[in-house]
């Protein structure tokens, strides 16, 4: 017997175990529920406030994780060791031992004079943040290591700026996978619960995102209305995952094709 036929009989087990339990869901799904939660006005809150938390966290991590990447990648020393490391807390940690380190430094430190931070949404943005931008760094990293230095190198001696040749030849070539990063930090961020409950306080219709109206509905009884919604992140998790296999794909033909 072949060694991809053993293989294939475990991806086959773990393939059914995933596809059981997320059955389990759509089969006991009330579709009156489902068609309730857009008339929900505190789902259609939840799902407003996710995409925009979300979405301005990705951008933070976009700011600050795809430099950090690039500094990681070329510079290979004990400090980029170190700040390596560092950077890999916050996928170790558990999200709610996040949200308590984050209530303590914003409850004893200046910041909380300045800004209101606890229990609105900057508190949740910086939740997500902290959680998510690992992501980006560790995508921009790799992608930015496939690509040879001596690429910027040879761009420059033809005449380019150093930003230009570092846009043009690096930056386009690690693009594909820096944007599998921005996604999977997207995609986390967007899923965040524990950090965010902590930080954000959770409340219902003002920072409460998908996950926690889920979780509000379920401790308040509604479990045909936690369900429904759950699988309609399923649905939507799926179709993200999807996206995300074409642009690796597309990465993968591409440096086949060069």
């Amino acid at each position: 017997m072949k060694l991809t036929t053993i293989s294939g009989v475990f991806v086959l087990i773990l393939a059914l175990f995933i596809l059981l339990i997320i059955s389990a869901g759509f089969l006991l799904t009330d579709m009156g529920s489902m068609i309730s939660l857009f008339k929900d006005g505190n789902f259609i809150e939840a799902v407003v406030f996710g995409l925009k938390s979300s979405l301005a966290a990705t951008l933070f991590s976009a700011v600050l994780g795809i430099p950090s990447g690039y500094y990681l990648a070329r510079k290979k020393s004990m400090l980029s060791r170190i700040f390596d490391s560092l950077f890999d807390i916050p996928l170790i940690i558990p999200p709610l031992i996040v949200g308590v380190l984050l209530l303590t430094f914003f409850n004893i430190s200046a910041v909380s004079r300045v800004i209101e931070v606890v229990f609105t949404f900057t508190g949740a943005v910086t939740a997500q943040f902290f959680i998510s931008f690992p992501f980006t760094v560790k995508a921009s990293k790799s992608a930015f290591e496939m690509v040879p230095p001596v690429y910027e190198r040879i761009a420059m001696t033809l005449g380019a700026s150093r930003f230009r040749s570092f846009y043009d030849t690096t930056f386009k070539l690690a693009f594909n996978g820096i944007m599998g990063g921005l996604i999977l930090s997207w995609l986390r961020s967007l899923g965040e619960f524990g950090a965010t409950l902590m930080v954000g306080g959770g409340i219902a219709g003002m920072t409460a995102n998908i996950p926690i109206n889920i979780y509000l509905n379920m401790t308040e009884g509604n479990f045909q209305k936690g369900l429904a919604a759950s699988v309609l992140v399923v649905v939507f998790a799926f179709f993200c995952v999807l996206v995300l296999k074409m642009v690796f794909s597309r990465k993968v033909y591409n440096a086949e094709a060069e």
